[in-house]
């Protein structure tokens, strides 16, 4: 009979984190150490739970790492009849198997060496990891001494069963290829696997806690991982748990040995690498559902022919990988950057209503071309050719979700006065065709804040919001903001809500999402409470009962009126100007006070002079653009898209030249701007004592 020795308080029981300085560190990057720590107090123990003791037993595989004398961690795969793998104590496991042929586990399994084992079930996606030594070898096996467990949620697995055809216990001899780079045949293994395996250690002498190994599970679709050439891999790294163990080994020790299982001729290919992480980059950004890219350089392959001694059935794929992309994607992503300013036709693949007066538009790339990537809050402008019409209809509307690297959503609301936005309503359907430019706009959301978000709209200005909300709370229940996020809607009544199916689904599965939803003239069916929070209007009074003091930064989207009064409310609760977003198309709406600070800003800024009006600003970057500059300074001038695509705004030059924050789409004649994306082009410093330089007059 085992013995227990499970503390009476469960949890992490020492005083130091849990984590090493390699993996806090990567935590306080990504600005998540705070929480993570709370959670690897609950999480991480220095025993089995029950839960463990049952869990491992039920297993017929279990994936190991070691260290070989060299200092590599090497992954491995462990297999035998369910119970092979017998916790006999809170603190001891027995293993009854023996390394595959040809596995380097088979040099690195001796009495005291670090291990880790990672137990997964395939067919389940049920994870367990423990790490600690062996313990004494036995005929049939070893132990191990325990140092800490952790249970560890499913992500990206493919679920598989299992069937042994051969003793697990008897590995026969099969043919080794050692190299020290990629053949055709392990080439082949990876670029068909949906799965890999991941070993790192951490080697740090009189540290118990700190040191040992890790073994860990990544998986994507088909392809994931790229053959970049003979000696290199990259491979996506997607959301996870935010404990980082391996990224946080790698930060100390970048060592990593990857396993490869090839399913269908039970090859087993082991790679000792090198890995480099790629925080960012295009590539990064245009692989959907990437957080960062590892590259591995490799060092040494190890290649055993058909030493798996069960077979697996075919995968059935997560979920979850219908929202990552793949190295395809990539290629025409990167290749549709340089069409950013040509009109694409894109085809609807499907529309959906939102509400009485908002209709959804799903559209794909119909020139087989790739999507640009976008930021959540940005536009999407488009054309259309009503017939009758004199001139095609150019609009910008808001991409509603966040990029997904396949489709762009924009929703739009019918004005009902025989427009575009009716047009669409009523002639374009599934199979017809729009154009586009790629998506832009100032109206982002900043990931690098990292503070509590409020997420305040009014009407159709719910579009750019829930792309916001929908880039953070990704993977029913993962986020990627670990901090409140308050969601308030302000809508007539029910039927004119749009999004609620979906924001109800968000708000059960994410902890951190409060939504409060505002109802101006609710209908008989609508009931307080129930389909809504509140009556009447969003204000300063009910910001002031929604939202707990904090340190927010608030994303305002809706009508002028609505956005001037919450402008305003927010500004005397406290928030700071800097902290309040509005939407990129409609500045001009929104009188804002400029921040007072202890200092004048006497950063290097351009003089622009406005020719008719006799009026001369300071054009600095926050300024925006040009058309900006003018509105600040309490000119008009005229425009529409705000884009570069319609050209209402173009204005003469009189004198210097500008520079467009991108390409515009709209054709320029020499000695005009388009001034909605132009900003000055920087002359020779004036001599007048300041920073500035001389810049640009138009004619306005």
């Amino acid at each position: 009979m085992s013995s227990s020795t499970v503390p009476a308080s469960p949890g992490w029981d020492l005083e130091r984190s849990p984590f090493h300085e390699g993996e806090l560190a990567v935590q306080e990057r990504v600005g998540v150490r705070e929480k993570i720590d709370a959670q690897g107090r609950r999480a991480v123990r220095r025993y089995l739970t029950p839960q463990q003791r049952e869990f491992f037993p039920m297993l017929p595989y279990v994936f190991m790492a070691s260290i070989d004398s060299q200092g590599r961690p090497w992954a491995s795969l462990l297999v035998g009849e369910p119970g092979f793998v017998n916790p006999t104590s809170d603190v001891t496991v027995t293993v009854r198997a023996r390394p595959l042929y040809g596995d380097p586990f088979n040099g690195t399994l001796t009495p005291g060496a670090e291990i880790a084992l990672l137990g997964v079930q395939l067919h389940t996606r049920r994870r367990n990891r423990m790490i600690g030594t062996v313990g004494s070898l036995l005929p049939d096996g070893f132990t191990i001494n325990l140092r800490q467990t952790l249970g560890i949620c499913p992500q990206y697995i493919q679920g598989r069963e299992v069937s042994f055809h051969s003793d697990p216990l008897a590995p026969e001899p099969r043919p080794v290829h050692h190299k020290n780079h990629l053949d055709a045949s392990a080439t082949a293994i990876i670029a068909k696997s949906d799965t890999y395996f991941v070993a790192s250690v951490l080697l740090q002498e009189g540290d118990a806690v700190a040191t040992g190994a890790d073994v860990s599970h990544r998986g994507g679709r088909p392809g994931f991982v790229r053959i970049d050439d003979d000696h290199t891999l990259t491979a996506p790294d997607f959301v996870g748990n935010f404990i980082f163990n391996t990224i946080g080994n790698w930060q100390i020790d970048n060592h990593a040995g990857l396993m490869f299982v090839d399913f269908d001729s039970g090859d087993m290919l082991y790679i000792a690498a090198h890995a480099e992480v790629l925080w960012d980059g295009p590539e990064v950004r245009a692989f959907t559902g990437a957080q960062r890219l590892f590259r591995y350089h490799i060092d040494e392959v190890c290649r055993v022919e058909a030493s798996l001694p069960c077979n697996f059935t075919a995968p059935e794929y997560s979920p979850l990988l219908e929202r990552t992309g793949h190295w395809d994607d990539v290629a025409k992503t990167l290749e549709a950057e340089r069409l950013r300013t040509v009109w694409r036709p894109f085809t609807v693949l499907e529309t959906v209503h939102e509400s009485t007066t908002i209709r959804s538009f799903i559209l794909a790339p119909g020139d087989g071309s790739g999507l640009v990537t976008y930021q959540a809050g940005q536009y999407l402008p488009i054309r259309v050719r009503p017939a009758g019409w004199a001139e095609p209809a150019t609009r910008t509307y808001t991409l509603s979700d966040a990029s997904n690297g396949r489709t762009y959503r924009i929703s739009v609301k019918r004005e009902g006065n025989g427009g575009c936005s009716d047009y669409l309503h009523d002639h374009i359907g599934v199979g017809d065709t729009i154009e586009t430019l790629a998506p832009r706009g100032a109206f982002v959301f900043n990931e690098a804040a990292g503070r509590p978000l409020a997420l305040i709209s009014a009407g159709v200005g719910i579009t750019p919001v829930i792309a916001m909300l929908n880039s953070q709370l990704v993977n029913d229940g993962r986020t990627l903001l670990h901090k409140p996020i308050y969601f308030i809607h302000s809508a007539i009544n029910s039927k004119h809500r749009a999004f609620a199916g979906h924001l109800a689904k968000k708000a059960e599965l994410h902890a951190n999402l409060f939504l409060h939803m505002v109802f101006s003239r609710p209908s008989e069916d609508d009931v307080l409470g129930k389909t809504h929070h509140s009556e009447g209007y969003i204000d300063r009074t009910l910001l002031r009962r929604v939202l707990p003091l904090d340190d927010y930064e608030v994303y305002l989207c809706g009508p002028p009126g609505f956005m001037q009064s919450l402008y305003d409310a927010l500004l005397s609760l406290g928030v700071r100007d800097s902290r309040i977003h509005l939407e990129s198309f409609g500045p001009a709406s929104v009188s804002r006070r400029i921040e007072k600070t202890a200092e004048a800003d006497n950063s290097e800024g351009v003089v622009v002079a406005f020719a008719k009006s006799g009026k001369t600003a300071i054009w600095r970057p926050k300024a925006g653009s040009l058309l900006e500059l003018a509105e600040a300074n309490g000119l008009q001038p005229l425009y529409a898209c705000r884009s570069g695509s319609c050209g209402t705004c173009v204005t003469r030059v009189v004198k210097g030249e500008v520079d467009y924050t991108e390409p515009p789409a709209h054709d320029v004649e020499p000695g005009e701007a388009l001034i909605c994306i132009a900003h000055p082009h920087p002359g020779p410093h004036l001599e007048d004592g300041t920073l500035n330089r001389e810049g640009i007059i138009l004619d306005i």
